[in-house]
């Protein structure tokens, strides 16, 4: 088959590091298909990734908007695809191509779309949602099979597609960290609790900010508190910096702003505690990255995190500030604990790798593929 992806939109944060790990294992594990890339110029993958099975084709700008690239995706795309005679097209990004020629896989792995009304978020963030959404819908409804990040996300499409129920498959993403930490390295002289979440209301370091000030309020040895994450909506981070001030926990909170991937394990390797209070996610990398990092990790009880992580976490009610604060101390008080944690995730880790996605993903390929060959 001539397997078509399109690389060229919604890339931003995870997407990037999922085709970087998931392109290269899929051209591994997969010999007899052609995969056909269209990317950007001069895309990174181009000059790492030579296999005689994946073509780039480079079919516009690098420095264009993300309309420009979505335009392009649903105007210009239908045509190349045409062109090349693709058998089969995968989007990884929760948005079909609506007038390709050919089945089309999707993958849902944005939540954001499905529960956006549940939180407060700035007015073009909401109305960015609103349109992924109805976009996400007719998507939904019209791709040949779709790829769930974990089963939290099937549940989700499930719940609200009852008809999508057979075309649904779960393939989790790859550890995006090669090495595996199996004991806990050396907690910093300066030591700190870490988390690591881009700023929006979902991320929830507002509620993080709220347990941290109440267990400080009692006790003096808690470790600072940092933040890594970039600003996705300025009128949240404000608040979150806000709040901060208004508690008086200005010398003991630092905000790291986005953090490039290497410094950001390194931040978790030698941090006393990663801590993730997110109430949205799919398949959260961020957790996959501190369990291959060797931290004890606190986080939400929201799924799909218990999937995630199994028995390599502890969990808090996010919604609750006390518990999280209780969480905390419970983390950096234990050593036992944190010990058992660290154990855990360094072997749940192991389930996730990109050979394993790579694998679910062509299963999926190969039979939609099947399926339309039958047809024809």
């Amino acid at each position: 088959m001539r397997i078509a992806l399109t690389l060229l939109s919604g890339l931003g944060y995870g997407g990037a590091t999922y085709f970087r790990n998931v392109l290269p294992a899929l051209a591994d594990v997969d010999v007899q298909n052609e995969y056909h890339c269209f990317v950007p110029e001069g895309h990174p993958l181009m000059a790492g990734l030579r296999q005689p099975n994946v073509v780039f084709h480079e079919v516009m700008r690098s420095q264009t908007s993300a309309l420009e690239r979505l335009r392009y995706e649903q105007i210009a795309l239908p045509r190349e695809l045409r062109r090349l005679r693709a058998d089969l097209l995968y989007t990884a990004k929760n948005i079909a191509v609506f007038r390709a020629p050919c089945p089309q896989v999707i993958a849902i792995r944005n939540m954001e779309p499905f529960r956006y009304r549940e939180f407060e978020n700035a007015w073009r963030l909401d109305a960015q949602s609103r349109i992924k959404w109805e976009l996400t819908k007719r998507s939904i409804n019209l791709a040949a099979g779709i790829v769930a990040v974990s089963q939290a996300v099937r549940d989700a499409i499930i719940e609200r597609f009852p008809n999508a129920t057979g075309k649904v498959s779960v393939v989790y993403n790859g550890n995006p960290i090669g090495q595996v930490f199996s004991v806990r390295g050396q907690v910093s002289a300066q030591s700190y609790l870490l988390t690591a979440s881009k700023f929006v209301a979902y991320a929830n370091q507002l509620a993080l900010v709220e347990g941290y000030a109440r267990l400080v309020a009692k006790r003096s040895d808690v470790p600072t508190l940092w933040f890594a994450g970039g600003i996705h909506d300025q009128r949240y981070y404000d608040r979150v910096r806000d709040r901060v001030a208004v508690l008086g926990l200005g010398d003991r909170v630092r905000f790291l702003g986005l953090v490039p991937q290497g410094k950001l394990h390194d931040l978790m390797r030698y941090s006393t505690a990663f801590l993730f209070p997110s109430m949205l996610e799919s398949c959260p990398h961020t957790l996959l990255e501190a369990m291959a990092c060797g931290v004890p990790i606190a986080t939400s009880d929201v799924p799909p995190m218990p999937e995630i992580c199994g028995d390599a976490a502890i969990y808090f009610n996010p919604r609750n500030a006390e518990e999280i604060a209780t969480t905390i101390a419970h983390v950096f008080d234990d050593a036992a604990l944190c010990e058992r944690l660290v154990a855990a995730g360094s072997e749940r880790v192991k389930q996730f790798t990109w050979e394993k996605t790579a694998c679910g993903l062509l299963e999926a390929f190969t039979h939609i593929g099947h399926s339309a060959l039958i047809r024809s």
